[in-house]
């Protein structure tokens, strides 16, 4: 007897920076390596969560949608329309100018429901109730001096002080992408009592350890530098200082 995976109990949000057109996902759930199902994001593109009994090919499918042109709210119905499970999931799409789209599946477990505003999008399922993305969307929206990961964050943790997944915690993923293919933000926690706890730290600890290296890295254009001793403790040191 065939049987369906276990819904993904999520809350989640997508966002995009007007200031740096940053595009990106941050997600939280009381499943096992949430990330790796919801979270799809493309440079220039846009950014989409697929959870409920979640779809990754709506992550995938859709992104190449929208590198085609197709605004967020075009994707989406197009999406829709060609999956038969359509009402059992939940969706949220950015495209790479702030336009948004949403859906929540008539068969979708309670707690379950969207938002959109200017750009970002919050969504969640089997949540304690409808406060929770109230909660994220109010933490994006007074943090626009902030840089995208860090909105995206806070957003996760006001839904989480608001009540969250009511089965519990477990995973939680934050992911942003900028000008060049590769991932401009992309931690994970994957199991833990207190993910968004954990998330924060590794956040937290990336600014000094990860995120000021970034400037070494290859682009399209360039072959990167050279990651000798002498650079890395000359940031290291201009870090710590």
């Amino acid at each position: 007897m065939n049987r369906l995976p276990p819904p993904i109990s999520t809350f989640s949000i997508v966002g995009r920076c007007p200031r740096t057109r940053m595009l990106g996902v941050g997600v939280a759930s009381k499943y096992l390596a949430v990330g790796a199902v919801c979270s799809h994001t493309q440079a220039g593109t846009g950014a989409i969560s697929t959870q409920a009994y979640g779809n990754p090919y709506l992550g995938i499918d859709g992104l190449s949608l929208l590198q085609r042109g197709f605004e967020a709210p075009q994707a989406l119905e197009l999406l829709l329309q060609q999956d038969p499970g359509r009402e059992k999931r939940q969706l949220i799409i950015i495209d790479h100018q702030g336009r948004t789209a949403a859906f929540t599946g008539s068969e979708t477990d309670a707690w379950c429901g969207h938002v959109q505003g200017e750009n970002y999008a919050a969504a969640g399922n089997i949540l304690t109730g409808e406060t929770v993305i109230q909660a994220m969307a109010a933490a994006f929206e007074q943090s626009t001096e902030e840089e995208l990961a860090e909105r995206l964050l806070r957003a996760l943790e006001a839904g989480q002080q608001a009540g969250g997944d009511r089965r519990g915690r477990q995973a939680a993923h934050l992911q942003v992408v900028h000008t060049e293919a590769w991932k401009y933000v992309d931690l994970r926690v994957d199991e833990h009592p207190t993910p968004l706890i954990e998330l924060r730290r590794i956040f937290e600890l990336a600014k000094q350890e990860l995120f000021p290296f970034r400037a070494l890295y290859p682009t399209r254009s360039s072959a990167g530098q050279d990651w000798d001793l002498d650079e890395y403790d000359r940031l290291s040191s201009s870090i710590e200082g």
